[in-house]
């Protein structure tokens, strides 16, 4: 993908919402003040929205400043293959349409972009394939309320934490299994979480 040339500084950044991925060049102030304004809305449109179990599935908020020109691209090449010990608990799912050893490497991939967003390398992680399974654990790498990173068991535990979508801070996932949520915290680099019923 190619760089715009502004002020003798190249930038670029790349959102995705909902299925649309937009790439913003140009002046650093002016692309990260039309990264702000694209994602508020579309949080103030998700707060709106009733909060069921099933109405999210990859959650996380924009720094104020963006740090980096990295291509959506380059830092998915960056990313390490998930771990064979990992992708041994795929046996453990069911339920799906969707392999379990693909729902582990989903996980893995998430927590991959998850730590590149904690990292400041990008505003927002790749969203997620959908599953045809419900979430009922909640993995959050990053809160305003939080001092450590942890697994909430029920969607309840979850938005007391989050509180409102649109203020949040947050990176964090949804997912269907324990398992899963373990994997994305690995994938992010998360040793330690506590976890919340």
């Amino acid at each position: 993908m190619s760089q715009s040339k502004h002020d003798g500084e190249p930038f670029e950044v790349q959102c995705s919402l909902g299925d649309l991925r937009i790439t913003i060049a140009g002046p650093r102030d002016q692309a990260t003040a039309l990264l702000l304004r694209l994602t508020s809305e579309r949080a103030e449109e998700s707060a709106r929205s009733p909060r069921t179990e099933g109405s999210f599935d990859l959650v996380s908020s924009v720094p104020t400043e963006v740090q980096t020109t990295e291509s959506r691209s380059v830092i998915a090449s960056s990313f390490q293959p998930c771990p064979r010990h990992l992708l041994a608990q795929s046996t453990r799912l069911s339920g799906s349409s969707t392999s379990g050893e693909d729902r582990i490497r989903r996980a893995w991939t998430a927590g991959q972009w998850a730590g590149a967003v904690q990292a400041g390398r990008i505003p927002t992680p790749n969203r997620s394939q959908q599953l045809d399974l419900r979430p009922r654990y909640y993995a959050i790498i990053k809160a305003q309320n939080l001092d450590t990173s942890t697994l909430c068991k029920s969607a309840a535990s979850y938005w007391g934490i989050i509180e409102d979508l649109a203020k949040s801070n947050s990176i964090s996932h949804s997912f269907p299994s324990e398992i899963e949520a373990q994997v994305y915290f690995a994938g992010a680099g998360v040793t330690d979480f506590e976890i919340r019923q």
